[in-house]
């Protein structure tokens, strides 16, 4: 079975790489443009290609698919028997969906049809959803609707940031890939409809959870609001992670590990406040600082614990750290 597989980030580049160890058939891989990455700025290929060029795969990028004739005619040539679409960054058109013998197969990040489209990790982190987990669905015009044939679930766990969620979900997509391309290759019918009535394919109508969107992350999500709940905050940190951020003094502070304080008490015995001056902190104020337990900050409902940090400019660092480094002090206001 020759399989083409479409992919783009690092995510991607690891369920690549299990197909590739477990000895399928890739015989091409496509992926965006490189692009310009790091603080140098520098061109750099996407990992997924990073990826195919150490495994000798061919490798072919495109800007728009839906545009590019070159490629179309190359897929054409190379006659697969099904493309695999994992985090790939551009929506398939049917000319390209209709190519394959045995069809197109996306793994998404999310238990469809909750969290479609393009950022589903993020959303459940910052929605503060319980669990979550990987779909493989057949591939239709509309986006991340078509019927699913595989389905797992993980538990959102209160330590989980966006890369330790999204390496736990590679590794689930990786399992649920291989087993759906097994059950894939011994179909019966050419036939689409008869091939999704051999693999028991489930419309998404009749699974649990009401249909969502997960629109592209964009740069304001990343500015932090004090005003929100102290959970909220938490969950932004931790759903974008590493790149939230708060201003102080006009510098970017990124904010990449945070949690609410376990023993209030011992917030208000070893620092000479009382309930009553915690609550009357606006947020974003700085309530505490000390080597420690780092930096406290008040948010909308209740103080939280900054653990970790990075100065624009610095490298990541401990909360007390990152307070000498910025000159902080008490009653100091995150935002501005």
């Amino acid at each position: 079975m020759k399989i083409i597989f479409w992919g783009t980030p690092k995510y991607a580049a690891e369920n690549l790489i299990t197909l590739v160890s477990a000895r399928l058939e890739v015989i091409a891989v496509i992926t965006q443009p490189d692009r310009k990455r790091g603080r140098g700025n520098k061109l750099s290929p996407s990992p997924v290609k990073e990826a195919a060029t150490d495994l000798g795969i061919p490798v072919f990028t495109t800007q728009s698919i839906s545009k590019d004739e070159n490629t179309k005619g190359i897929l054409k040539k190379l006659d697969a028997d099904v493309y695999v679409v994992v985090a790939f960054g551009q929506i398939l058109p049917k000319e390209i969906l209709d190519l394959p013998k045995l069809g197109c197969w996306n793994s998404h990040a999310s238990l469809l049809p909750v969290w479609r489209g393009a950022a589903p990790i993020q959303w459940s982190i910052l929605n503060d959803d319980a669990e979550t987990g990987v779909c493989i669905m057949s591939m239709e015009e509309g986006l991340d609707t078509g019927p699913v044939i595989e389905q797992e679930v993980t538990v959102i766990n209160d330590s989980d940031n966006l890369v330790i969620l999204s390496n736990r979900l590679s590794q689930i997509s990786s399992k649920l890939l291989l087993k759906s391309l097994v059950r894939i290759s011994i179909v019966k019918s050419l036939n689409k409809s008869s091939i999704l009535d051999e693999l028991k394919a489930i419309d998404q109508s009749k699974l649990n959870g009401k249909p969502s969107y997960a629109r592209q992350i964009k740069k304001e999500d990343y500015l932090i609001d004090w005003n929100q709940s102290a959970r909220k905050i938490i969950k932004r940190v931790q759903g974008l992670y590493p790149n939230a951020y708060t201003l102080h003094n006009g510098k970017r502070i990124k904010i990449l590990e945070a949690a609410t304080i376990a023993n209030k008490n011992n917030l208000l015995g070893n620092h000479n406040n009382d309930d009553e001056s915690i609550h009357k902190a606006i947020p974003g104020e700085i309530l505490m600082i000390n080597k420690q337990a780092g930096i406290m900050i008040m948010t909308n409902d209740y103080p939280i614990q900054i653990k970790h940090a990075q100065l624009e400019g610095k490298k990541a660092t401990d909360s007390y750290t990152l307070s000498v480094q910025s000159n902080l002090e008490i009653k100091n206001i995150f935002g501005s």
